[in-house]
């Protein structure tokens, strides 16, 4: 695995316990699907998680 996947792994890992917290504090399924899709779409928008290098066509 390169280091684009590791990193890629890193920050989807850190947005579901981003999400995780914050569902667990308000006990709503609905604000934790929120904080992941809010947080994974930021970082991909900061370019944080990029996409492969050569993507298929």
């Amino acid at each position: 695995m390169g280091a684009r996947q590791k990193l890629n792994r890193a920050y989807v890992n850190g947005a579901l316990i981003c999400a995780v917290g914050a569902g667990l504090v308000t006990q709503s399924g609905f604000v934790f699907a929120a904080v992941l899709a809010i947080c994974l779409a930021l970082n991909v928008k900061d370019r944080l998680i990029r996409p492969d290098r050569n993507p298929r066509r």
